[in-house]
């Protein structure tokens, strides 16, 4: 056998065993050759491949850099590695990096151009959901930051001119003499006393103080009887079976943010009578749940009663700790929220924490 031959067999025997996509097009790019890795790239055979478009595996919007590169390659140009976006045959969208080469006749004439293509598909998708989750992180951590100054705000500022209000308007019925004003200012004394409570109140949904140094059963008690009294709807001490243990910083405070969420979105829609929190050990997780008995709704339902609820911050809040998110409601017979978080977030008591059934 001629050299040439061999050297011809081999080179295509490298082709045909890559693990990388290999194929050539001609200058109206029409597909001449194609091997085993772009059959498993593409989900097209090389019979089916061959004689096809390169366009029906490309985007409308890529052509223009296409006919760029394959122009670049026939004037002897060196075209940079790139990424590009291919369509398979069943549709789905890749991610490529693609290294570009002239093919050339046995007079050194370039004849085509050949492709080599790697799957970075796997690889950026991963990149995105780590710099999302990076983002989200990032977001939620300026969002307790300023959580915390409009709780100083509130307690510093308004809490104060409040308490002053109320000093004044004590002050004033002191010296009224007139019973009618004296009525009124009775009247202005117990809307400033419901003000009063109101900032209280706002000021423990944004920070909850418990949180950092008692833990997350202490603070949900405590924000718990706060809610109900602001509510009126009856609640129990949060059930707990950790048995001493604490759960990371970050899990604890997205827990809690999870519990203030479900807790508002039954104030505003379930016309609940009653609510319970439960917060467990089972097998290898961390199971918490917030669970009413109100109305319900239609978890299908995607009208702007479900939008409305904040379900995509709870999932949110869900996915940042590694947990999942799931809610089970039915039609007059309540709601339940459930966060399901791996142990490997469950650590030693790093300080008080009464876990205790009811404490």
């Amino acid at each position: 056998m001629h050299p040439k031959n061999i050297d011809k067999y081999f080179l295509a025997s490298i082709v045909e065993s890559s693990q990388d996509s290999i194929i050539t097009i001609d200058f109206d790019l029409t597909l001449t050759s194609w091997n085993k890795a772009a059959e498993s790239l593409y989900g097209y055979t090389a019979t089916a491949a061959i004689g096809k478009q390169l366009t029906s595996l490309t985007l409308p919007k890529d052509l223009q850099q296409i006919l760029a590169n394959v122009d670049n390659v026939r004037k002897g140009r060196v075209v940079p590695a790139f990424e590009t976006e291919r369509v398979a045959k069943n549709g789905t969208h890749m991610i490529l990096e693609v290294v570009v080469s002239p093919v050339k006749d046995e007079n050194g004439a370039v004849v085509g151009v050949s492709t080599i293509a790697r799957n970075l598909t796997e690889r950026r998708t991963a990149e995105k959901a780590r710099a999302e989750a990076e983002f989200l992180r990032r977001l939620l951590v300026a969002q307790e930051d300023e959580r915390a100054r409009i709780a100083r705000d509130l307690h510093d500022e308004l809490g104060q001119q409040v308490t002053i209000l109320r000093f004044k308007l004590s002050a004033a019925k002191e010296e009224c003499e007139d019973e009618e004003i004296c009525n009124r200012i009775d009247e202005i004394d117990l809307v400033a006393e419901d003000i009063d409570r109101s900032v209280d109140f706002l000021a423990w949904e944004l920070r909850p103080a418990l949180l950092e140094g008692m833990g997350l059963v202490s603070a949900l008690n405590n924000y718990l009887k706060q809610w109900s009294n602001h509510s009126g709807v009856e609640t129990a001490p949060v059930v707990s079976g950790l048995r001493g243990k604490r759960l990371e910083e970050k899990v604890e405070a997205n827990l809690y943010r999870i519990a203030q969420e479900a807790l508002n979105n039954i104030h505003k829609h379930a016309q609940a009578k009653a609510v319970v929190l439960v917060l467990e050990k089972q097998g290898d997780s961390v199971k918490f749940s917030v669970a009413d008995d109100g109305k319900g709704f239609s978890p299908k339902k995607t009208g702007k009663e479900v939008k409305g609820m904040g379900l995509t911050g709870m999932k949110e809040r869900a996915s940042l700790i590694g947990g999942t998110f799931e809610i089970e409601s039915t039609r007059g017979k309540g709601t339940t929220v459930y966060v399901t978080v791996p142990t490997n977030n469950q650590v030693e008591a790093r300080g008080p924490n009464k876990l205790a059934h009811g404490q």
